[in-house]
């Protein structure tokens, strides 16, 4: 796992852009602590930081062939690259699965990318055609963000390295923002806020030469789930699958933890781990009053806390920590989250994601997830409803919009919606009989959700030198769960249930039957929220000020700081500034929402010296 980050132009030689790369490298330096490195060819100034799993005194990057030719530079995991060992030739130099990628490379060239399994964004230079590739995995569980003007490309593994590269303020992509303030799980994946930065997209490969820069897509989730099936069938094909591909993704020489929910997901992996591993360390999240929901959220619906303490005890993991957040930091972790994402934090959940990684980063360098299940097994409850499924504009109602100046665009939702529908009639999905509003409904989630739900859970990783490794988003897995018909999937009326079927027996039945509920928030921060917001309202920075309507935003919270004694004090006040539900009207979800997206797009522009549009 690393930071990775090039400049490829041919004007003039690699060794110009020197400075150029050494400051792209300091600021990715978070991702990579055990070791840096360098590499020039004729075109291609190359860097990386590297983060030691695998062979740690072997593996060091830019990584060469031994002919010279190809140049490497890479970061993720190749889940069972041994396996893809025996079909490469030798000798080998390391132990790493980069020289794997880098062998597979040589031998097969692009069509490599058929055999590659895992997570993983890389950039190949071949000096013989002077020419390079940059690659991003299937989901997009790595991220790779890039600028190509005037011939020159320029990529790192988050896009606040390319910008803080420069002399100058970062402009905003306006339609980006806008996306983010009223769309915020579909945004940060087809264009960065950071005008003239784009993301490569998942499953798609760039090559770079004299003659520009082409894109072309190598792999799209393509479902073929009409009929009814053999469940039976299915679920046992599914317990197959599970068990290797949670297997294949254990390879290290460091120890590896788990961040433990409780739910399906990450359940099913700690246990299908455990027997190949000495130990499993797990993390969970905790809240101060965390049992007190009052039915607050569409989403969290019960707490993880006694789940997860099963769940370990079922398993056999002796080391479970219990990660309680501290209410009195929300403020300061609010800055720090819009700091560290270079998309713009779009979850809550996200705070919970940081306080897990700098727990978790104390002890390990890599820890396994349950990311990726929810998205391509249909684990979500809203599929099974006519109304959410009817349309893309159907979910945003669901996400709480944030007010957008009418001059900027009077009606992003209706804009949105269009641009969404054009996504999935390009791959083929359609709004037509319930079945087919599901299979168009999880097309937007492949594609766009889950790409912004893995940036997020590598970015707030990867910000403490942690890699978190996605089992669930392993090739035949992925592969196997697109076969399955939506019927069988969503069998009785409960989402993920293929998924649950091939787990019986696997984990705890108390769990394998728990209703879905995402990883948990902060319930008492409506004060804070409110307070930071109002704060916004009052010397907003001037990229929320040209987007952002701030005056109904400054109505919003007005109309509910009433109930909310001490919002005002100030954001820093902690827990005494409306903690809890239980010192007034709690906020609706929603405007949590907007309020959360405020505040941190204000944050965002602030860190990264913004300018407006």
């Amino acid at each position: 796992m690393c930071g990775i980050a090039g400049v490829v132009r041919f004007d003039r030689p690699a060794e110009a852009a020197r400075e150029q790369l050494a400051r792209m490298r300091a600021r990715l330096r978070h991702r990579g602590p055990d070791g840096e490195g360098d590499a020039f060819t004729s075109a291609a100034a190359l860097t990386s930081t590297r983060l030691a799993i695998v062979d740690p005194a072997g593996g060091a990057q830019p990584l060469r062939s031994t002919d010279g030719r190809y140049t490497l530079v890479y970061n993720g995991e190749l889940y069972g690259h041994d396996d893809l060992r025996r079909a490469l030739p030798g000798p080998w130099r390391t132990g790493c699965d980069a020289e794997t990628v880098l062998r597979a490379w040589e031998t097969w060239g692009p069509e490599c990318l058929d055999r590659l399994d895992g997570m993983f964004a890389f950039f190949v230079w071949d000096e013989a055609r002077r020419q390079g590739f940059a690659v991003r995995d299937r989901l997009g569980v790595k991220p790779l963000a890039y600028r190509f003007v005037d011939g020159v490309l320029t990529f790192a593994s988050e896009a606040q390295a390319i910008v803080g590269a420069d002399d100058r303020a970062p402009g905003v992509d306006v339609e980006a923002i806008v996306e983010y303030l009223v769309a915020p799980a579909m945004s940060g994946v087809a264009r960065s806020p950071f005008a003239g930065i784009d993301y490569l997209q998942p499953g798609c490969v760039a090559r770079i030469d004299r003659d520009g820069l082409t894109l072309q897509e190598y792999w799209r989730w393509r479902p073929e789930t009409t009929g009814e099936g053999d469940t039976r069938a299915w679920t046992s094909a599914l317990r197959v699958a599970l068990g290797e591909a949670v297997r294949s993704s254990l390879g290290a020489d460091v120890p590896i933890g788990v961040f433990l929910s409780g739910g399906l997901d990450s359940t099913a992996i700690a246990a299908l781990a455990r027997p190949h591993l000495a130990e499993l360390p797990a993390f969970t999240i905790t809240f101060r009053d965390e049992r007190r929901w009052d039915d607050r959220s569409r989403l969290v619906v019960s707490c993880d806390t006694p789940h997860a303490a099963a769940a370990a005890r079922a398993l056999g993991l002796h080391e479970h920590h219990e990660v309680a957040f501290d209410r009195a930091e929300l403020a300061q972790e609010l800055r720090a989250i819009a700091r560290v994402n270079d998309a713009l934090p779009a979850w809550e959940q996200e705070l919970s994601q940081r306080a897990l990684s700098r727990a978790a980063a104390g002890q390990l360098k890599t820890v396994l997830v349950g990311d990726a299940a929810d998205e391509t097994h249909y684990g979500y409850h809203f599929l099974l409803d006519p109304v959410a499924t009817s349309g893309p504009a159907a979910i945003l109602s669901r996400l709480g919009s944030v007010p957008v100046r009418r001059d900027v665009d009077p009606d992003p939702v209706r804009r949105l919606d269009q641009e969404y529908r054009a996504l999935i009639e390009d791959a083929g999905g359609r709004f037509g009989d319930a079945e087919s509003r599901v299979i168009a409904t999880t097309h937007l989630i492949v594609r766009r959700w889950l790409p912004r739900l893995l940036h997020n859970g590598d970015i707030q990783t990867m910000a403490f030198g942690l890699e978190a490794r996605v089992p669930l988003a392993a090739r035949a897995l992925v592969d196997l769960a697109a076969q399955i018909p939506v019927s069988v999937a969503l069998a009785g009326g409960v989402e993920k249930a293929a998924l649950r079927g091939a787990l019986r027996g696997v984990i705890p039945e108390s769990i394998r039957t728990r209703r879905k509920s995402a990883l948990p928030k902060e319930q008492g921060a409506d004060g804070v929220y409110l307070a930071e917001a109002a704060q916004v309202c009052r010397d907003p920075h001037p990229v929320a000020r040209a987007l952002v309507d701030l005056d109904a935003v400054a109505t919003i919270v007005e109309a509910h700081s009433g109930a909310h004694a001490g919002a005002h004090a100030g954001a820093h006040a902690g827990a005494h500034a409306g903690a809890h539900a239980g010192d007034g009207r709690p906020l609706p979800e929603p405007v949590r929402a907007q309020l959360f997206r405020v505040v941190c797009l204000h944050h965002w522009a602030c860190a990264h010296g913004a300018r407006a549009p």
